[in-house]
């Protein structure tokens, strides 16, 4: 029986190398399978609950909204309820203001002011292998997350700029149809938000205008 041991340990050891190779190479694929998806989609439109915990309030605070993408990096991101807050850019531009608020805060949509990897995979709109490192979940993080795992193929993202206001994403897509539907994010102040995602349609040749800031009347 003890000669059997080192035997028993070199099969397992084989057949778990054997598992990772095969793990590693379905997220391969399906890594492929999303970028694939997304490298054919024009515009992006759901609608979005989040919940964010603020590391340093020690609170979690909840809000629903609706987003809307467009190539090349356009977007309107609008919460609701009295003053929710408006995020709109036609890709040069970023303005940002309160709903029924005629002020309005601009800036350059650049790299500065916008948490683009968050943007980006929230429209779905993004080179997945050049920006992040693409893994499977880290299970600790499962863990503490307490992330259902359900009908999702989960995957970890770790942004590749060393400068990125993310120090991670955790995404949950459509097995079939390669859709993000759930997302977690930690961002450097240590706040970590949760996503999820709700009437995803894709290609329905939303309007350049749509983009604009138009002045409340």
């Amino acid at each position: 029986m003890k000669r059997l041991r080192p035997i028993l340990v070199l099969l397992f050891l084989v057949l778990s190398l054997g598992v990772r190779s095969l793990w590693a190479e379905d997220l391969a694929a399906f890594t492929q399978k999303i970028q694939k998806t997304y490298d054919s989609t024009q515009d992006v439109a759901m609608d979005f609950t989040q919940k964010t915990y603020v590391a340093v309030l020690e609170k979690e605070v909840s809000k629903k909204g609706s987003a809307r993408f467009k190539k090349p990096g356009k977007f309107s991101i609008r919460y609701e309820g009295a003053g929710g807050r408006q995020y709109l850019s036609n890709g040069k531009t970023l303005w940002i203001y309160e709903a029924g608020d005629s002020q309005v805060q601009q800036a350059p949509a650049n790299e500065e002011s916008l948490a683009s990897e968050a943007l980006i995979f929230l429209g779905g709109l993004g080179n997945l292998t050049r920006d992040f490192a693409v893994e499977e979940v880290d299970p600790k993080k499962v863990e503490k997350l307490k992330i259902s795992l359900g009908d999702l193929r989960w995957v970890e993202l770790t942004p590749l700029k060393k400068k990125s206001t993310l120090q991670w994403l955790i995404m949950g897509f459509d097995k079939d149809k390669a859709i993000a539907k759930e997302i977690y994010l930690l961002t450097e102040s240590e706040n970590i938000s949760h996503y999820l995602m709700d009437r995803v349609q894709f290609n329905t040749g939303v309007a350049d205008t749509e983009f604009e800031y138009q002045k409340s009347k």
